[in-house]
């Protein structure tokens, strides 16, 4: 997701495009602060967890030292997504507080609609759902503060994905086509995808198996083209289990053989294994 003055989030995490040099201003410190944050976010890329966590902390240290808020937050907020990439909920949702009290009192819609999505991610991922929930519709007043874009889109989502695990169909149904409407409106093929494979898997938990085959291999075709590797295995593993939902043990074969490649490529071993076992059960 982009967003304002050269901030970029991924799960939202930030990348700020600067150079290093000697840290002897205050310039110069805020130079050397974006320098570790870039080099942070390529550690990131790379899964290599415990480097980018330096690289961050170092980060951090230089915003501290000339009281720069942005940059502070930033910060805490990518210390908070790779503690949650290094199995340490509590220590994410530490660092997602921080940065929300940071944020709060910069009064920035975005950096707070960011954070708060960040900090329900967390509360979701330790099935705190209620926690969840309202940091959701925190971040959806915030998001609705600003043109209708990727930070809406994010949010709805969100709250479309707390509703379908309290399996209130509907109402996911509702935020998800919400979500595809701000992401046609800011003219974002990647997140159309993103709403189409999640409608995909409702409808598919509502047996609907015509409209869930529809809208996944719809966003099974534009992940491909956008080359987006997290999505095609998404909408593969939809497809992979609409198949066993049918009963069509050939589709099934074949979409979870392309999954099982991609999670080989990758190195997931846990998630081929459990791959692997639900098609020799047959979904069961």
């Amino acid at each position: 997701m982009a967003v304002n003055n050269r901030w970029c989030w991924l799960w939202v995490l930030v990348f700020l495009l600067g150079c290093g040099g000697p840290a002897k201003t205050g310039v110069d410190l805020k130079r050397e602060a974006i320098a570790f944050n870039d080099a942070g976010y390529e550690y990131y890329r790379q899964s290599r967890f415990d480097l980018a966590q330096a690289k961050f902390e170092k980060a951090l240290d230089f915003n501290r030292l000339i009281d720069r808020r942005e940059g502070i937050a930033a910060n805490l907020n990518n210390l908070g997504v790779i503690a949650q990439a290094q199995g340490n909920p509590e220590q994410a949702i530490g660092r997602f507080q921080e940065a929300l009290a940071v944020n709060r009192e910069r009064g920035d819609p975005a950096a707070l609609c960011e954070t708060l999505n960040n900090l329900g991610r967390a509360y979701q991922g330790q099935g705190r759902l209620r926690e969840a929930g309202a940091a959701y519709l925190e971040a959806l007043d915030q998001a609705r503060q600003l043109p209708p874009g990727p930070l809406l889109a994010l949010t709805l989502t969100h709250l479309g994905d707390v509703a379908r695990v309290h399996k209130d169909y509907m109402l996911a149904l509702n935020y998800y086509h919400q979500a595809l409407t701000a992401d046609i409106g800011a003219k974002d093929p990647r997140g159309q995808a993103r709403r189409q494979e999640r409608l995909g898997r409702t409808f598919l938990d509502l047996k609907d198996y015509d409209r869930a085959e529809e809208y996944l291999q719809e966003a099974l075709g534009e992940f491909r083209r956008l080359q987006a590797t997290d999505g095609i295995a998404a909408a593969l593993k939809g497809l992979t289990l609409l198949a066993l939902a049918r009963g069509d043990r050939q589709a099934a074969e074949f979409n979870g053989n392309l999954l099982l490649g991609i999670y080989q490529a990758r190195g997931q071993e846990q998630e081929a294994r459990e791959l692997e076992t639900l098609l020799k059960r047959g979904g069961r």
